[in-house]
């Protein structure tokens, strides 16, 4: 049982970096692609169940496009023409599924068969693996469409036409349907992009950073957290009643409205009671213009997911669990090299351990923390 190991590779994530070969002017890394995937998973599952009446599992679409990518921790970022090359093709894929299985191995024994679901997979030749890789080629036309729109490098002008192509050629309806709203560039439009410049919201504001921070690896690591959590709360602790589905999607999305308002330094939103209550009101009239920006057979969703993602049950508790653990994993990474952070970390440890008696929240400060400490003293 290697939990801690398997939450630093959840961290690691944010230190692979994608297209960097082609300097863009938007830096991406596996992190913030997997955060932007799985919220184009939950579009996805919705278009799917209620657009075309098509039975999906999306808990499976969302944590295979929330974890199907931590193999990239080991290999590092491959160009997609190398992974076709047919010398290296087959050792490249092989290597990554082994890989993919040793990941797995890192976690308690009870989480094993989901999590090799999710990670082992991720792309299989099933309904929800093709609406995987469907989902990751139409993030990389974003990102590129993004870059083109903004910089005049000749690689994403090209590739974003590319891309564009292939999801025009898809057989999977839903993906057509959502392309096809997108392009209509409206609101749907506008809430996507709301979703692809996450990563432009910077974190820690006002604090010195050796760990850069923003608020898609941000989403990314508090969704693979409240996943880690759900499936240890149901699988080791019995806890059956927790619907999965609904907990990972509001982690991936509960930051979403900070990309219209930005992220406002915690000691300063809860100063005092009147400062608090302010900024909920605010944050929920922005998450509900946001969701408006959508047509109607998305809202009821997004109005759980968005407006009400720290909802006052035990789903929108865990939630605000795995932010607050996020919260005490940055410390603990910062406090090796940065003194400053020692007092943050001390504090968010005492608020998570007064507030909280979960089981998971007591696995973590037992087992993981006590790993992640120790992996960061010793620098590994």
């Amino acid at each position: 049982m290697k939990n801690g190991k398997f939450t630093n590779t959840i961290i690691r994530m944010q230190y692979v970096p994608r297209w960097s070969e082609f300097a863009p002017r938007f830096e991406d890394n596996a992190s913030t692609h997997s955060f932007r995937c799985a919220a184009l998973a939950i579009l996805i599952g919705i278009i799917e169940e209620k657009v075309y009446e098509q039975p999906v599992d999306k808990l499976g679409l969302l944590g295979r496009c929330l974890w199907g990518d931590l193999k990239n921790t080991g290999t590092g970022s491959i160009k997609h023409v190398t992974k076709k090359e047919s010398l290296v093709m087959n050792h490249i894929l092989d290597f990554e599924i082994e890989l993919s299985k040793e990941i797995v191995s890192y976690l308690s024994k009870s989480l094993q068969a989901q999590a090799f679901d999710y990670i082992v997979n991720a792309q299989d030749d099933t309904h929800i693996g093709r609406l995987v890789d469907a989902i990751d080629t139409l993030d990389a036309y974003l990102y590129c469409r993004r870059e083109s729109e903004y910089d005049s490098n000749p690689f994403f002008h090209a590739k974003h036409k590319e891309l564009k192509q292939t999801l025009l050629d898809t057989k999977l309806a839903s993906i057509r349907w959502l392309l096809d709203e997108y392009d209509k560039q409206d609101g749907f439009y506008e809430f996507i992009q709301y979703i692809v410049s996450l990563d432009t919201v910077k974190r820690w504001n006002g604090s010195y950073n050796l760990v850069p921070d923003n608020d898609a690896t941000h989403s990314f690591r508090v969704a693979s957290l409240a996943l880690f959590n759900g499936l240890l709360e149901r699988e080791r602790f019995g806890n059956k009643s927790i619907d999965l589905y609904r907990l990972v999607a509001k982690a991936v999305l509960h930051d979403l409205p900070e990309a219209l308002s930005g992220d406002v330094v915690s000691n300063f939103k809860h100063n005092n009671p009147d400062i608090k209550h302010a900024f909920e009101q605010y944050e929920r009239e922005t998450a509900q213009f946001m969701i408006n920006k959508l047509p109607q057979l998305f809202h009821e969703d997004m109005t759980d997911f968005i407006a009400h993602s720290k909802s006052d049950d035990y789903v929108g508790e865990m939630v605000d669990i795995a932010d607050k653990l996020d919260a005490l994993i940055k410390s603990s990474l910062e406090m090796r090299n940065n003194p400053h952070y020692a007092e943050t970390y001390y504090h968010q440890l005492v608020k998570v351990q007064h507030r909280y008696e979960n089981p998971c929240v007591i696995f973590f400060l037992a087992y993981i923390l006590h790993d992640l400490t120790y992996s960061n003293l010793i620098g590994q």
